[in-house]
C-alpha cells in the first residue's frame, strides 16, 4: 500500500480522493475516503486537541474495526488530519472536503456527500460525547448537515444536478466553518484576549 504525499505547500493540490479510496480498499476498510476525512474534520470542528495524537486511537476502531491500524493507515490518517487542520484553521477559508470530482457519476457524488456529512457528525459527536450544544448557530449548522446526509442519492446526469451538488457542497463548507468558528476560534480569541473578527460569509 502506498501513502499519499500531501506534505508541504502542495498539500491541497496533491490530495487525491481516488488514491485515498484505493488505500482504504486495499486495507479492506469499510470507511470511505469522504467519511474518514469528514470524521477528522468533525473532531477538529468540535475542538479536539490537534497537538495530542490521542485522536488517532479514537478513530482507529472506526477505520479498521477490531484490527490494529497498519502503518499505511496510520500515515494516511495523520496526513488527512494535517491537511484538514491546515485548511479549516485558515482565516476566511471554507472548510475542507475530500469528495469525488465531476468525473464521477452524480449518484456517486451524492453518496459521497451523504457519507461526508455522516462522517462529520460522527467525528463531532465523538469529541463532544454527543452532549447537548447550547450555541444556536452550531445547532442550526449541525441540523443542516444532518438533513443533507439523508438526501436521496438518485439523480439525473445533467447540469442542474451538478449545480445542485455545487450548492450543497458550498453550503456544507460554510456550515462546518461556522461550527469551527463558534466551537474553536472564539474560544482561542477570547482566551488570548483578542476580539473575534469574523469575516466569513
Amino acid at each position: 500500500m502506498r501513502s499519499v504525499d500531501i506534505s508541504g505547500d502542495e498539500m491541497e493540490q496533491e490530495l487525491d480522493y481516488e488514491q485515498v479510496e484505493e488505500i482504504l480498499a486495499d486495507a479492506e476498510c469499510e470507511t470511505s475516503a469522504a467519511e474518514l476525512q469528514a470524521m477528522l474534520c468533525g473532531l477538529l470542528a468540535a475542538g479536539v486537541d490537534a497537538k495530542n495524537s490521542r485522536w488517532l486511537s479514537t478513530v482507529a476502531p472506526l477505520i479498521a474495526g477490531d484490527r490494529p491500524l497498519t502503518d499505511a493507515l496510520t500515515s494516511l490518517s495523520k496526513q488527512l488530519f494535517g491537511w484538514s487542520l491546515s485548511q479549516i484553521s485558515q482565516q476566511d477559508a471554507l472548510a475542507p472536503m475530500l469528495l469525488p470530482d465531476d468525473s464521477y457519476p452524480a449518484i456517486d457524488q451524492l453518496e459521497a456527500l451523504a457519507e461526508w456529512c455522516e462522517g462529520f457528525l460522527l467525528g463531532f459527536g465523538l469529541q463532544t460525547s454527543n452532549q447537548t450544544i447550547d450555541n444556536h448557530e452550531v445547532r442550526e449548522a449541525l441540523t443542516d448537515i444532518a438533513e443533507i446526509s439523508q438526501l436521496d442519492s438518485n439523480a439525473e446526469e445533467n447540469d442542474e444536478t451538478q449545480s445542485a451538488l455545487f450548492t450543497l457542497v458550498e453550503h456544507i463548507k460554510v456550515a462546518v466553518q461556522v461550527i469551527y468558528w463558534e466551537m474553536v476560534m472564539k474560544q482561542v480569541n477570547v482566551g488570548g484576549g483578542k476580539t473575534p473578527q469574523r469575516t466569513l460569509h
